[in-house]
């Protein structure tokens, strides 16, 4: 190497270079061919999983929504969308501020359209309170949302005016980025099992309390009978005692005594006819 000339260590290094260049060569077509790979199988997981893709394509889907009711019900037609909304992918942080166009009698707060887990609800009037329509309450604030379309009602008020700016901010974690994860399979198949059973549980004392109550009613008609034939009774019973007392004056009255003979006689009429 020390005796090379200047012309030598240049061929050499020029050697070295292009080795080099054909193993990067050599690694570039074999990222090229990963990354080909991995196209078809994202490929594949969405045609197996097509609301993967719809959630990764339409941001809309995470946006909220305020649906007003102004006398006539809830309709797509009339909702409210937040100019200012953001949601913060890191964190799951969602900010947004509605402005009501008219006044309305409900309020109703659709979170997006996706199911998730809603934590952290804070609201700029003190004075509304969140009741979630179609989710599960867990320990502390958190709401799962087991199913599509998740919303929330929103009370307080009686009604709320034309003009009003509600901002909003909570926590929004979607469920479907988890959905292949066996734990929390498993974990959401219990809580769905649990709703279940409470929905069934709920549904059997509603029909315990039906029944009380239609027993109660049963019980109090009877007891308005029974008073009723008691009171029949003691009207019957104060008669005949007037009766009685009608006729105990009458027989020891001078004048009973005294058509005594003439009774019979016409007594005697009879007999002998």
């Amino acid at each position: 190497m020390m005796n090379e000339t200047p012309e030598a260590a240049l061929r050499s290094r020029i050697a070295d270079l292009e080795q080099q260049l054909k193993l990067a060569d050599e690694g570039t077509s074999r990222l090229a061919q990963r990354c080909l790979e991995l196209e078809k199988q994202l490929q594949t997981f969405y045609a197996a999983h097509p609301q993967k893709e719809r959630q990764t394509d339409s941001p809309a889907l995470v946006q909220p929504l305020l649906y007003y009711d102004a006398g006539f019900g809830f309709s797509q037609k009339d909702t409210v969308k937040a100019p200012d909304y953001e949601y913060d992918e890191l964190n799951g942080m969602v900010t947004a501020t509605f402005e009501l166009p008219e006044t309305a009698f409900n309020l109703r707060l659709d979170p997006g359209e996706l199911p998730c887990c809603i934590t952290d609800f804070v609201f700029s009037d003190d004075r509304i309170l969140c009741r979630p329509v179609n989710g599960v309450p867990l320990h502390g604030d958190g709401i799962l949302f087991l199913n599509d379309d998740p919303n929330f009602m929103l009370e307080g008020l009686n009604r709320f005016p034309a003009g009003m700016k509600l901002g909003v901010s909570y926590c929004y974690l979607p469920l479907e980025p988890l959905a292949d994860d066996p734990l929390f399979a498993a974990v959401l198949e219990g809580v769905q099992y649990f709703q279940k059973t409470r929905v069934c549980e709920q549904m059997h004392l509603d029909q315990l309390e039906k029944t009380t109550a239609d027993q109660k009613q049963t019980i109090e008609a009877l007891q308005k009978n029974l008073s009723e034939l008691h009171q029949a009774n003691a009207e019957l019973c104060a008669r005949s005692k007037a009766y009685e007392s009608s006729l105990e004056n009458i027989l020891s009255s001078s004048s009973w005594k005294l058509t005594q003979p003439l009774r019979r006689l016409l007594g005697l009429f009879h007999r002998s006819r």
